[in-house]
């Protein structure tokens, strides 16, 4: 009996010391996944500053004016999220046809410059809630007349893009002769000499470009891609993604992301 008692109470013990063991590994993990979720996030909380890539050659979403300062939709957007982070932004200025590998080789923490979520970009990086809808437009110069529906007659005629981006992917798929180019400045500059005699952008771009420049451009038919830009960021980082948001949600419910668009646009554009 006295055997059997020691026995029962040893087991007990090993049982005791087994669920203490078991507890005290979960709460390490815990720690160690926390770190790891927190990711590039808890850098940028330490230092103060996010590193952000830029192209800084789209108005009016991001641009540098006469001064030389860096302006735009994007950059209002950028300044307000990280006013709300409690860090500073620190602006990369990068050409569009290298900015995706600029994130990948970790040049920058995040990209935002109006980049279109799409799922061949997905394979590659990640991307926050959308922060604007836009769509993707032909224009060509006032006195042109050859083009009626966008989707059936570019084929073969030599139109506009910027390089890297979903207006030359879907004007390739159109058949259009592609001329690419780095910024969007150089097409209407290309389609206003008539070297092209289109060019796809993005509708509230050439809009602006048109008010601004007095270019004697026109819209021809509908937009031929709807499109979501989102906030690009590397894959696997969550808590950066999850802070982003909220922010960028919190703006959209108080009323400060209506401000900032009506200011470039005219209207809410979210």
């Amino acid at each position: 009996m006295k055997k059997t008692i020691i026995f029962a109470l040893t087991l007990c013990l090993v049982f005791m010391l087994a669920a203490c063991g078991k507890s005290e590994k979960s709460t390490s993990n815990g720690k160690q996944d926390e770190k790891k979720d927190t990711g590039v996030l808890a850098e940028i909380q330490k230092a103060g500053v996010i590193d952000i890539g830029i192209e800084g050659a789209y108005p009016p979403f991001n641009y540098f004016d006469e001064s030389n300062k860096l302006i735009g939709f994007d950059v209002d957007i950028a300044d307000e999220i990280t006013k709300r982070m409690g860090v500073k932004p620190n602006y990369v200025p990068t050409p569009w046809d290298t900015i995706i590998g600029g994130l990948l080789t970790k040049k920058y923490d995040i990209i935002l410059s109006s980049m279109s979520i799409t799922e061949e970009r997905k394979q590659k990086v990640d991307f926050t809630d959308p922060y604007y809808h836009t769509g993707a437009q032909l224009f060509v110069n006032e006195d042109y007349t050859e083009i009626k529906d966008p989707a059936t007659d570019i084929k073969g005629k030599k139109i506009g893009v910027g390089i890297g981006t979903t207006f030359e992917k879907k004007a390739t798929e159109l058949g259009a002769s592609v001329v690419a180019y780095k910024s969007d400045l150089l097409t209407f500059q290309d389609l206003a000499n008539k070297r092209v005699v289109g060019v796809i952008t993005d509708k509230a771009v050439g809009a602006r470009m048109i008010q601004e420049k007095g270019y004697p451009f026109k819209t021809v038919g509908d937009m031929l891609i709807q499109d979501a830009a989102g906030i690009t960021l590397n894959k696997n980082e969550e808590a950066l993604k999850a802070e982003i948001n909220k922010h960028l949600k919190g703006m959209m419910e108080d009323g400060t992301y209506e401000e900032i668009s009506k200011k470039w646009f005219g209207e809410d554009i979210r």
